[in-house]
């Protein structure tokens, strides 16, 4: 080739080397040697400045520089181990560094003994591909990505939430009916039940009276006195559904949980003979009277006992048995209700003391006898708690403070 090519060659090189968009350095020994306009722009120094420098001025100190997470620092070892290294940290000249892909190119001079042998002709050429708007646009994208999923977590737990005010409103308003249409009920069934407890009265006096040497006089008398008891039990419930909704302590006095609990199950002792439940009561001595709603108490009771009679029933033995205890823990009386009958899975003991939640058929239950005892006992400052797993039966702890008012 003719020396003027050669020279028009050489400049064409020279051009393309400096007009690349991608900046170019060359490294002889452990000087730069050349660099080109991409190399100045990226690292803010001067051709003049960079020529004859160390390319250590391209290092930033890690613990002096930020250096994104999942980035390294440039260090010159690179320039001894060809090949690209992706997501590279260079320091500029104002102190601030860019984020860079680096290819090391080792040139071999025609010279050259060998690839492993340097010779003067031997040059290192660094290419750096300026990626700090890619890097950047990629962890706006994983924040925007976090935070979006953060807002569709969020969004998530919103519509559950709302999903359970809505079954909390739907739930009010049954209760709200409930509460109207037991007014109703109460005030239907009042005068019925004065009708039959007046004509239970009369009975008595005139049976007294004919029956003064009859043999079974005691035991009329006594099934009269049982009518008349049970439609006062019967009025005072009534009672109480007008007024549940009401936050009252009219009607509260101190109380012997044994004598309640005496009272509740001689309602019901005839369904368990029937059905061939037994009945064992393991009741403490010295049990302190508590201060409560007699009345309230006893349904509570009731609405426990009758859960455990369903529950034996559903086994099909024919026979079972409820164990009642009682004792004293602290300022606190403890009662509690076992049952060997079919027992409940956990979905069903958390839903247990919500409102017309219910595993019988339609027509046998209502879903409430838990729901208000749970709210019998929390105006009173008491607790209730299920045990239970299916198949072994099922415990029901009950916990009343003796006087709810010391608790505030």
């Amino acid at each position: 080739m003719p020396p003027s090519a050669q020279v028009a060659a050489a400049q064409r090189y020279e051009l393309v080397f400096d007009q690349a968009s991608d900046a170019i350095c060359t490294v002889v020994g452990d000087r730069i040697e050349a660099c080109n306009q991409a190399m100045q722009e990226l690292t803010g120094y001067v051709k003049a400045e960079l020529e004859g420098e160390d390319p250590a001025i391209f290092c930033p100190v890690p613990l002096a520089k930020h250096i994104p997470d999942r980035s390294r620092a440039f260090s010159v070892e690179m320039m001894r181990m060809p090949g690209t290294y992706e997501d590279v940290a260079v320091l500029r000249k104002d102190g601030y560094v860019r984020l860079v892909d680096i290819g090391v190119r080792v040139v071999r001079s025609m010279s050259s003994a060998s690839d492993t042998v340097e010779s003067p002709g031997d040059f290192t050429m660094l290419i750096f591909r300026d990626v700090t708007a890619k890097k950047q646009m990629e962890r706006e994208l994983i924040t925007k990505h976090a935070e979006l999923r953060n807002a569709y977590m969020e969004l998530e737990r919103n519509n559950a939430e709302l999903k359970s005010m809505q079954e909390t409103l739907v739930q009010a308003g049954k209760m709200a009916a409930l509460g109207e249409l037991a007014a109703g009920i109460a005030h239907e069934l009042n005068q019925p039940l004065q009708a039959i407890r007046g004509y239970a009265q009369e009975l008595q006096l005139e049976l007294d009276v004919l029956l003064q040497a009859s043999s079974k006089r005691a035991e009329i008398q006594s099934h009269l006195f049982e009518v008349v008891t049970g439609v006062d039990k019967m009025s005072a419930i009534i009672r109480y559904l007008r007024t549940f909704t009401r936050k009252s302590t009219e009607g509260y006095d101190w109380v012997d949980i044994h004598s309640v609990i005496g009272d509740a199950m001689k309602m019901l002792g005839r369904q368990f003979d029937s059905r061939g439940i037994e009945v064992v009561r393991f009741f403490s001595d010295g049990l302190q009277n508590v201060y409560a709603n007699p009345v309230q108490l006893e349904q509570v009771f009731i609405n426990l006992a009758t859960n455990a009679r369903d529950a034996i029933e559903a086994t099909g033995r024919g026979s079972g048995r409820i164990e009642i205890h009682t004792k004293q823990s602290g300022k606190f009386i403890e009662v509690s209700f076992k049952d060997d009958g079919m027992g409940m899975d956990d979905r069903t003991k958390s839903k247990a003391f919500n409102p017309f939640f219910t595993t019988k058929e339609v027509g046998q239950g209502m879903g409430l006898g838990l729901s208000l005892s749970y709210g019998i006992l929390s105006k009173i400052h008491g607790s209730i708690v299920v045990q239970s797993e299916v198949g072994k039966g099922a415990a029901f702890l009950i916990r009343i403070p003796q006087d709810f008012r010391e608790l505030g």
